[in-house]
């Protein structure tokens, strides 16, 4: 057995012998750990009012509105975080098989906050989407409130069933409908028309959203306030198309180019430089530089991508 086949053999039993203790820490604690999740579970149920005044962690609620936007269910933010956690101790203690205590914690961070990463950049996705299908559904719903002699809950619903081109917003109109539609609990009102807004997170949705709950708590005539954003809905369309145009490259530089600087990277070093496959792959993933390297690298593009995907992909707003 060669030197290398021994470095590999301890780097694989040091790891399994940190998963190991990992385990027996979650398997005593366990009983904890479900008391933890059923104690918030049960008290976000069996404390309504108290939710509904908005005693909740600014944390805990930011994620509730991520994750019911993003997966359209009702994820409990705490096992989010405990999910989140998880994965930070088992790239923690894979990583301090080769690296110090330090860079161990800082690569568990980095990938640890990749879940998050992944849900912030589907969110700005599905927010862009969701902003310029405002057009068509300020108009949907104009034309229903007229029809519906200006029943706002029967708008919505009409606009919900006709209403094409609507996929994003839809499903929001879909959640704040069922919200608003059998109570006159004006607290609940408003927070189901502030997670229609936060799903789209424009002005036109904000003031769309306002509107809505005026209509749904008061019943006055709201035609003349859709119109008005209907008119700037148009005028910001043709600013979009132009913004479009400019900053379509940008994002297909970073998305293809790193990727392939990185193959060539390692195409020059196996057939040009003669490192081979294997030592290549033990350079970058079982030594400490390149594991740190590799890792640094690969967190700083997805956020690179994220960045790119809030800023370059604006939303149609006005």
């Amino acid at each position: 057995m060669n030197g290398f086949d021994v470095y590999v053999l301890i780097s694989v039993i040091s790891a399994a012998i940190y998963l190991l203790l990992l385990a027996g820490i979650l398997l005593l604690l366990r009983k904890q750990i479900v008391q933890l999740y059923n104690a918030v579970r049960y008290r976000k149920r069996l404390s309504a009012p108290r939710f509904n005044r908005g005693n909740t962690t600014s944390l805990t609620k930011h994620l509730d509105n991520v994750l019911r936007t993003v997966t359209q269910r009702a994820i409990p933010p705490t096992a989010f975080l405990v999910a989140t956690i998880i994965l930070f101790f088992l790239v923690f203690t894979l990583s301090a098989t080769n690296l110090s205590i330090n860079i161990s914690a800082i690569i568990g961070v980095s990938f640890a906050s990749l879940p998050y990463l992944f849900l912030r950049m589907k969110l700005e996705r599905l927010r862009r989407r969701g902003s310029f299908e405002g057009e068509t559904l300020i108009s949907s719903l104009l034309t229903q409130y007229w029809v519906s002699d200006g029943n706002i809950f029967d708008t919505i619903e009409r606009t919900i069933v006709t209403g094409d081109g609507i996929k994003i917003t839809g499903k929001l109109l879909s959640a704040m409908l069922l919200e608003i539609r059998n109570t006159g609990n004006k607290e609940r009102i408003r927070r189901a028309a502030d997670s229609f807004a936060y799903g789209v997170n424009t002005n036109w949705s904000r003031m769309l959203a306002y509107h809505i709950r005026t209509a749904a708590i008061s019943g006055c005539d709201i035609s003349l306030a859709i119109e008005d954003i209907l008119v700037q809905l148009r005028e910001a369309r043709s600013l979009a198309e132009e913004r479009k145009r400019i900053n379509g490259e940008s994002v297909r530089i970073v998305v293809f180019l790193i990727p392939l600087i990185y193959i060539g990277s390692i195409f020059v070093s196996v057939h040009m430089l003669n490192l081979g496959i294997g030592r290549f792959v033990r350079n970058q993933f079982m030594t400490a530089e390149g594991f740190g390297f590799f890792s640094f690298t690969a967190f700083l593009f997805m956020l690179n991508i994220v960045l790119l995907e809030i800023i370059t992909n604006r939303k149609l707003d006005f």
